[in-house]
């Protein structure tokens, strides 16, 4: 059961706590001031696909995508057991057809949206993400066809990114989120109808995912150690795109 801070004095045995509300306090209103990479980024998408030549302009079809997704966290440590969560994208994307027949790069921009459990508490993580994919595809019959796809995920974190609570005993805890991740997605999809893709998809990280970090009480309040353990959360995928 959590406990509340109630009293100065009770801050002042937590330093960790202290200089976590520090950063919460500090941040910006809206998350996405803190990601100036991230608007970069789009605004640089916009303006070359508006500058593309009519051909290859031609070959590119708008869409949206959304679905669902299984996460399976895991800690570099024995001692805390793995958790799977579910959670939910949807965003814009775009298909553009490459010269060589059967080659297309996927491109999305996701809100993406995750409970995260960590011990007895379970988070919502809140991204933005950006997918890149370069697919390969072959026609099966006139309506249907198959297709693998790979390539560079970035997620930007818009919501909280320090999380923190007490244990049972009394005993302070904190969750870190990484503000900027990159992992690396691999799918299986189906076309069909020149309008409806779904996929299968796995995503990988390349980097830790979080910190997490706890308080071991002793007999006396000197008597505490600090524990520390990184994740990593690997991601199961089902979407589902249109294309208009």
């Amino acid at each position: 059961m959590n406990r509340k801070i109630n009293t100065i004095h009770h801050l002042n045995k937590h330093p960790l706590l202290r200089r976590g509300l520090g950063r919460l306090t500090a941040r910006p209103i809206h998350h996405l001031n803190k990601h100036p990479l991230l608007w970069r980024g789009l605004g640089r998408l916009f303006i070359l696909l508006f500058l593309l030549p009519t051909p290859i302009s031609a070959q590119i079809r708008f869409g949206l995508k959304g679905g669902f997704q299984l996460a399976n966290m895991e800690f570099n440590d024995d001692a805390l057991k793995k958790s799977n969560r579910v959670g939910f994208f949807v965003g814009p994307t775009l298909k553009i057809g490459l010269p060589v027949t059967g080659l297309a790069v996927d491109v999305s921009a996701l809100y993406d949206q995750r409970d995260l459990k960590v011990q007895d508490e379970t988070f919502h993580q809140q991204s933005i993400v950006l997918q890149g994919d370069a697919r390969y595809g072959v026609g099966v019959g006139d309506l249907v066809g198959i297709f693998l796809k790979a390539g560079p995920q970035f997620s930007f974190n818009v919501g909280d990114d320090v999380l923190q609570w007490f244990g049972p005993d009394g005993e302070l805890k904190q969750f870190s989120l990484q503000e900027t991740m990159l992992s690396v997605n691999f799918g299986l999809g189906v076309a069909f109808a020149n309008h409806f893709e779904g996929s299968i998809n796995y995503n990988i990280p390349v980097s830790k995912t979080a910190d997490f970090t706890w308080q071991q009480l002793g007999d006396t309040l000197w008597d505490q150690t600090w524990n520390h353990a990184k994740t990593r959360t690997n991601v199961w995928s089902v979407s589902v795109s249109y294309y208009f």
